[in-house]
């Protein structure tokens, strides 16, 4: 059997079988490219060698076409960003094999599994890989994940691979019943994000608006003995901001960040404190009312959430309120702080603080 038969038989086979991987890979253009080790994807189509696919059975065929629109339905190519590829390609494998092992498809030989890695977000798998053996490369898996086309910009290709998403797991519904893998993985992809900056700002508004208080009586009416409260103004003060610099944030995260709170800390003229914070505390940068916000990122270590939390307490800082830039990728949390928290998360990974508001950055 020649490649190209057996691909049309590997397509049949998902038609047949995985209405769910053929809706997303039959619209794809599938491309012989001898330059290839085994495979690849850069979102918008599939290449493959043709003597590698000479070794597979249709069932792996039909894999392996299965494993290469994963990693396009889950963004991982517009996710990657500035990742070392091989270590990327390799959390990315982590991540989905598992998922399409549960829906019954034949993987080529040795896919990447690893039952530590089951349930985590290709951007935590990465931060756990071990380095790979003295004079070995990485494991290569069974293909690549390549940068996104410059034909397209990032936000329309994501918006198609939704839209694309949306209607493979329509194909999969008039199927039969959706497992609950995928009906949990299309849910995560197509959930709706809050507006982040507005939300970040009705926050801060609230947090530097004036507001009366009961907790101290008006002096101006007590020895009429009426009790009328005070105004209170919280215009005074800081806010703190620690940014987590274990080495997944990027400068366009930053970028992004500083401006909108750049203009929040203009509208109320309050300054901000930054703190620098990886597993260890790394450095602080003061901000002042009117001075013009860069983050300038210190560090590059792994994440403990605690040691900026004890310079606080350390310094006496008595923040107003702590924003927490971060992608959640720890379990490290000190005890609650008797002001308010705000964790700021970027990325995918799911992530349950135990106290303080969240709010996720798309």
């Amino acid at each position: 059997m020649d490649v190209i038969e057996k691909l049309t038989k590997a397509k049949v086979l998902l038609i047949i079988h995985q209405p769910f991987y053929a809706s997303l890979v039959l619209p794809l253009p599938i491309v012989a490219d001898a330059s290839v080790e085994t495979a690849y994807t850069d979102g918008t189509k599939i290449g493959y060698n043709p003597s590698f696919l000479d070794e597979l059975s249709t069932e792996e065929v039909a894999g392996l076409l299965a494993h290469e629109v994963m990693h396009i339905a889950q963004l991982h190519h517009l996710r990657m960003k500035d990742r070392d590829a091989d270590r990327w390609n390799e959390a990315c494998d982590y991540a989905i094999n598992p998922l399409l092992l549960q829906s019954g498809l034949r993987l080529p030989p040795d896919p990447l599994v690893d039952k530590r890695y089951n349930n985590m977000a290709a951007e935590q798998i990465y931060t756990l890989l071990p380095p790979p053996p003295p004079n070995q490369q990485r494991a290569t898996g069974m293909g690549e994940i390549r940068p996104p086309s410059a034909a397209e910009e990032p936000g329309q290709q994501e918006d198609r691979i939704k839209q694309a998403v949306a209607q493979a797991m329509l194909a999969q519904r008039l199927k039969g019943k959706v497992p609950e893998h995928l009906n949990r993985l299309v849910q995560e992809l197509l959930r709706p994000k809050v507006n982040w900056r507005e939300a970040l700002a009705r926050y801060l508004t609230e947090l530097t608006r004036n507001d009366y208080s009961w907790k101290r009586p008006s002096p101006r009416y007590l020895y009429l003995k009426v009790f009328l409260p005070v105004l209170e103004s919280l215009s005074t003060g800081k806010l703190i901001l620690i940014v987590d610099t274990s080495g997944s944030i990027d400068d366009e995260i930053l970028r992004q960040f500083a401006g909108e709170l750049q203009q929040i800390c203009d509208t109320f003229s309050i300054g901000v404190q930054v703190l620098y914070v990886d597993c260890i505390f790394q450095g602080m940068q003061e901000i002042e009312p009117g001075d013009t916000i860069r983050l300038e990122a210190q560090g590059g270590g792994g994440t403990d959430f605690r040691p900026g939390f004890l310079f606080i307490e350390e310094q006496d800082l008595q923040p107003r309120a702590v924003l927490y830039l971060t992608d959640g990728i720890c379990d490290l949390f000190p005890e609650e702080p008797d002001y308010p928290v705000l964790w700021v998360q970027f990325g995918d990974f799911l992530f349950e603080p135990p106290f303080g508001d969240r709010l996720r950055i798309a």
